[in-house]
């Protein structure tokens, strides 16, 4: 009898655990079994909702990096009383996530891996300037200050409000001269120490969209897709109260390297396999130099020299993960 009992032990048990292993799909070469713990990426773009993935009840805070495991529902065909189909047959997958209730993370599984907001491999990379710190809008204003392109104009305190997205402060100098008058000295004060803590030392980096052209199986790696390489672009405080950042340098990045392997996955993921052209991502990464007289022409439109130091290229707008390559300016 005991015998009898581990026989149907052993095949529930094995029966189970086949279940759980039933193959899905398999995208671009990486199968999917159901009951895989998958890791939730980062929204495509950067600050906006995941394009690939919502919640089936609620609208809750998608965790980013968080893992759960893979689940489907068959929605079975309907059809009308006349035998006319109404509802036809699909398949839908979900991320069961233990904090969340039951299969309620509805996930599109092959837009996902092509976006990257489900991950499917390794993210850890070690960037060209590990020590790098994002160059925001409200720092626009303090560099330039810093660097000797402007100083504590008017022009300037505006954009710098503008820059801290305070609208209520923003509407409130703008709407009247008085008050702006008497907030002055304070805006000043504020301004003196965010450019007080503006390092002029540090390396900062730029993200931006990028073109290449075919891979370079001779030099392993991606050519820029346009002859003055992968050029810097130029950065502004947008609206009314606008100031623009043209990074001026001789120096350009005209060559990623990366790997003929890596380059093929990446092809793949975005479905660029075979094109003239490849979309990418990158992290450009600047020092700012002093000015050298000078003067101001009024047109808030400030030519900055800085040293171009070079580039980290990414598959997705975040370049938070899936590196491409690197390359140094010359």
């Amino acid at each position: 009898m005991r015998n009898y009992f581990y026989l149907f032990l052993f095949l529930l048990l094995g029966t189970g655990s086949i279940a759980a292993q039933e193959p899905v799909t398999t995208i671009n070469g990486h199968t999917f079994h159901l009951g895989d713990s998958l890791t939730i990426g980062l929204p495509h773009e950067p600050g906006e909702r995941y394009q690939t993935m919502g919640w089936s009840k609620g609208n809750m805070k998608i965790p980013a990096f968080a893992k759960g495991k893979l689940k489907k529902h068959i929605i079975p065909i309907k059809k009308d009383m006349f035998g006319d189909i109404i509802v036809e047959p699909d398949t839908l997958y979900f991320l069961s996530l233990p904090q969340f209730p039951k299969d309620s993370l509805i996930v599109y599984l092959r837009e996902a891996v092509q976006k990257g907001e489900v991950l499917t491999a390794p993210t850890e990379h070690t960037p060209l300037y590990p020590e790098a710190v994002e160059l925001r809008p409200q720092d626009y204003v303090p560099a330039l200050i810093k660097a000797g392109y402007t100083t504590y104009t008017d022009a300037a305190i505006k954009a710098y409000v503008q820059s801290l997205g305070d609208t209520e402060l923003l509407n409130s100098i703008k709407g009247s001269a008085f008050e702006y008058q008497r907030r002055r000295a304070a805006l000043v004060e504020k301004l003196k120490e965010a450019v007080e803590k503006f390092d002029l030392n540090r390396v900062y980096y730029l993200q931006r969209k990028f073109s290449t052209n075919v891979y370079d199986f001779t030099r392993s790696g991606y050519p820029a897709y346009l002859s003055n390489g992968f050029i810097l672009s130029h950065m502004g405080i947008p609206a009314e109260e606008s100031i623009t950042l043209y990074p001026t340098t001789k120096k350009s990045v005209y060559f990623v390297s990366v790997p003929a392997d890596r380059a093929e996955t990446f092809e793949k993921r975005v479905g660029s396999l075979g094109s003239y052209i490849h979309i990418a991502y990158g992290k450009t990464y600047i020092k700012f130099l002093p000015a050298q007289n000078y003067v101001e022409d009024g047109s808030r439109l400030y030519n900055v020299q800085v040293d171009y130091l070079g580039l980290d290229l990414y598959e997705y707008p975040h370049c938070a993960y899936y590196h491409l390559g690197s390359g140094k300016a010359e």
